[in-house]
């Protein structure tokens, strides 16, 4: 099999794209409900899922006080958090079927502060993508459009049993 660069996205949705929409549904149901560590960061409410395509994800994230340094500023590891739920999240909607996969390496470039009380865009987006690997890059805005984080990230299948936990 050639590798190739994500172009042109199939004509059915992919099983990445289906299991998007039902874990980052808004019902009780969404499994990103039972994720520990979206329950701890407060994730699993203030993350809203905008769009999905096939390798793009789209978010609105709602920052809270919760998770602030001591000036009112979100801390820079819970943006790296976020970006990593997002990319995850975005790789998995270009995979046909169940997958383990993990993060390989994260680049962060933090532009502006990101002050909590505010809402913000993340939108993700798989640029290139092999057999085993995807280059996933994440952007973060505020409402007026300019952007305060960008995160390059790299993504590799996994030989593991890909098995979803209860909780």
């Amino acid at each position: 099999m050639t590798d190739a660069v994500i172009d042109a996205p199939p004509v059915e949705e992919t099983w990445g794209m289906k299991a998007v929409r039902s874990v980052l549904s808004m019902s009780p149901a969404g499994n990103s409900r039972r994720l520990p560590f979206a329950r701890t960061l407060g994730l699993s409410a203030s993350v809203h899922l905008i769009d999905v395509g096939y390798g793009t994800l789209a978010l609105d994230w709602d920052a809270h006080s919760d998770l602030d340094s001591m000036d009112g500023i979100i801390q820079g590891g819970v943006l790296n958090v976020v970006a990593d739920y997002a990319q995850g999240h975005c790789f998995s909607t270009v995979l046909d079927k169940p997958q383990g996969f993990s993060t390989v390496d994260f680049q962060t470039r933090f532009l502006r502060p990101v002050p909590s009380g505010q809402s913000y865009a993340v939108t993700s987006k798989v640029l290139e993508r092999t057999r085993r690997t995807a280059l996933i890059e994440t952007w973060f805005r505020r409402a007026d459009g300019k952007p305060t984080t960008h995160v390059l990230g790299t993504w590799q299948i996994v030989d593991r049993a890909f098995e979803v936990k209860s909780s």
